[in-house]
């Protein structure tokens, strides 16, 4: 059976990714055109849906856990996924 995800959840993986491999908020915001607001959003969202912290914040940096690594490991390999099914 395959459960029904928010819609809004693949765009949460996206932020996430950006932050990730940015290790900013304002650079993933600068890379996606968004408002750093809406960037900081979508890891938030992540990490109360799964329960599971993603990134450590220290004053103003972001530190990517061990969880997190997993977590965009995983991202990469779905978005490469859904890259591949394009028509």
């Amino acid at each position: 059976m395959i459960e029904e995800l928010n819609g809004d959840f693949l765009q949460w993986l996206r932020g996430f990714y950006y932050v990730a491999r940015s290790g900013s908020v304002r650079k993933a915001a600068r890379l996606m055109n968004r408002n750093p607001s809406t960037i900081s959003y979508q890891p938030r969202c992540l990490e109360e849906e799964s329960r599971v912290t993603l990134f450590d914040r220290v004053k103003r940096s972001l530190r990517i856990t061990d969880e997190g690594r997993e977590l965009l490991a995983w991202t990469i390999s779905a978005f490469e996924t859904l890259n591949a099914l394009k028509f």
